[in-house]
């Protein structure tokens, strides 16, 4: 009523104006200013004051003799930051409408929704993934609302970073991933991120973000021991327990468990031994005295996919004197094993051999890798084994050595070892083609979305290890794990018919090595059912003489998509000069 009553007034008295403008601090009692400008002496009511609602006539006071402008309750710019009341001079005058300005100060405080969180990122997040942040309000104005976020504290290497965009006058926070991550490193992180108003000095909001990291299989196991040794009797029981494999991993759950197998050979030795899958070897048959066996043993983990990694057990069965064995192989790698890396520089002396004092007159041969020689030292009864050729583990990843030892053309012995070679990052990821156009459905929502790419890399664990990140495109986003592609946002007609970006493939070596892929996506509509007629029957009349070009009948074609788009198409049927 009180509305209706300052409305009616308003449009049917030519109102002069006057304004103010008054802090939202400003106390009770507070003289705002004077309808006239200046206070009036009157005895009687000057004024009739019309307000155009309760708040107004609640917070504002109008004296109807003096004019005088005065505050009833406290001001607050949230609720309300504009008064306008009608002062209409009793001896009928211009009524004069008195504007009231709320002027807005900083106080509030930016607040989250609550004052903790917890994220669970991956340990093999890409640097430069985002996870939204909740929004912190601000019911201050636009001066004084939100104005930026930080990370405060809790940002161990900086491996985090804060980005933000704003949305429809709001600004959104995202953490972002802007270094490494590592489990194994540090498993959860705490961060204290701040939201800053624009007051001077400003009033922050404060939330408390518990990260936590998850373990991707990023570790392969490590045996306790680099190589295992053990002497046995020849007249073992078959079953018998001989030694315990240990390997561990640093990962969790399923990809730090480990189990173990023998690697296989084309040597009879495995039908002589068994490993359980806890580590354990025992024998299988029955073994012959002054034999060396060479076992290889895998210890491989849980993961998808699994990593693994070797050791070598060294069983030494004991006999007499003139079957004990008569070459010493050391080895002079990094592990002290059969194991070299396949950039192995020539001339480098893997091993080295010596024959005992039984067999000081005999000479030894080697076979089994053309990259290796056997060169005789200045002592006849010991050899130097070299590298005389190049290696390439993803040719041949490991080599069956035969040492034979010979006194003139009587075979006094054949010692097989088997040589491992160890990967380096010396392939690139690579695809089956240097550019690739696919169909990308513009109906088909972001989880149906099928298109996988995929590049290969040789080498071995992290070294052939892919992840996909895109460049040149902010529509399209990959999984960095598959390779599976997806939209962004909605791919929309001012996107064209097709859209171009790159993909890069990057393994996990350190350094890295990398190689893109050009990809053409032609966008295209699906339809979400078959296009149907407006009705399933038409029937239409014509007269003989009709002319040429009359129109008889207009059909309906409609045809749904998805997300409720409908396309319409309309066929015409006229007569014509065949007909």
């Amino acid at each position: 009523m009180l509305l209706l009553l300052y409305t009616a007034l308003l449009c049917h008295v030519n109102a002069d104006s006057i304004s103010f403008v008054v802090p939202e601090s400003a106390p009770i009692g507070h003289v705002i200013g004077y309808v006239a400008g200046h206070p009036t002496l009157a005895t009687h009511p000057k004024y009739f004051v019309v307000f155009p609602d309760t708040l107004s006539e609640q917070v504002i006071k109008i004296d109807d003799k003096s004019g005088e402008i005065v505050l009833l309750a406290p001001l607050d710019y949230e609720k309300r930051h504009r008064f306008e009341i009608l002062a209409v001079p009793i001896d009928g005058g211009d009524g004069i409408q008195v504007t009231i300005e709320v002027e807005d100060v900083n106080d509030h405080t930016p607040t989250f929704p609550d004052d903790k969180i917890k994220l669970e990122i991956s340990e093999f997040a890409r640097i430069g993934a985002a996870y939204p942040l909740p929004r912190a309000e601000d019911t201050d104005g636009a001066n004084y609302t939100v104005q930026k976020y930080r990370i405060a504290q809790g940002n161990v290497n900086n491996v985090f970073k804060i980005s933000v965009r704003p949305v429809n006058g709001e600004l959104y926070a995202d953490l972002v991933v802007n270094g490494q991550l590592d489990r194994e490193y540090r498993d959860k992180y705490e961060l204290i991120v701040e939201a800053i108003d624009g007051g001077k000095p400003p009033k922050i909001g404060r939330l408390l973000v518990h990260i936590f990291i998850l373990d991707a299989n990023d570790n392969a196991p490590v045996f306790v021991q680099p190589r295992y040794s053990i002497t046995v009797p020849a007249n073992l029981t078959i079953g018998s327990q001989l030694l315990t494999v240990k390997a561990t991993d640093a990962d969790v759950d399923s990809n730090g468990r480990v189990g173990y197998r023998f690697q296989k050979t084309r040597f009879d030795t495995l039908s002589l031994f068994s490993l359980s899958s806890n580590g354990v070897l025992s024998t299988a048959g029955h073994l012959l005295p002054g034999v060396v066996h060479d076992l290889v043993v895998v210890a491989y983990d849980g993961g998808t996919p699994s990593l693994e990694t070797t050791t070598i057990v060294t069983v030494t069965v004991q006999g007499t004197s003139l079957t004990a064995p008569a070459i010493d192989i050391i080895w002079l790698t990094d592990s002290s094993m059969a194991h070299i890396l396949e950039n192995i520089t020539l001339g480098t002396i893997v091993a080295r051999l010596s024959l005992n004092h039984e067999q000081k007159d005999s000479v030894v041969s080697l076979s089994g890798c053309p990259s290796l020689c056997l060169r005789q030292s200045q002592s006849p009864s010991v050899y130097l084994l070299l590298a005389c050729g190049l290696f390439d583990r993803e040719t041949s990843p490991e080599y069956h050595l035969k040492f034979s030892l010979r006194r003139g053309s009587e075979l006094v012995l054949d010692h097989p070892v088997l040589l491992t070679i160890g990967d380096i990052n010396d392939n690139s990821p690579s695809w089956t083609q240097s550019h690739m156009h696919i169909t990308v459905n513009r109906s088909v929502s972001e989880s149906d979305q099928t298109t996988v790419l995929t590049a290969t890399d040789p080498d071995q664990g992290a070294n052939g290890r892919v992840r996909y990140s895109i460049l040149d495109s902010d529509v399209m986003a990959i999984d960095p794990d598959t390779g599976r592609l997806s939209p962004l946002r909605e791919l929309d007609c001012s996107l064209g018919s097709e859209i171009r970006f790159k993909v890069r493939a990057t393994d996990g070596g350190s350094p890295s090595l990398y190689s893109d892929l050009q990809v053409t996506a032609d966008l295209v509509d699906g339809y979400g059912r078959p296009p149907q007629f407006e009705k399933s029957l038409y029937e239409v009349q014509i007269a003989e003489d009709s002319e040429i070009g009359t129109c008889l009948l207009k059909v309906l074609i409609v045809m749904g998509l998805r997300h409720y788009r409908t396309c319409h198409t309309v066929f015409t049927l006229a007569v014509t000069a065949s007909s």
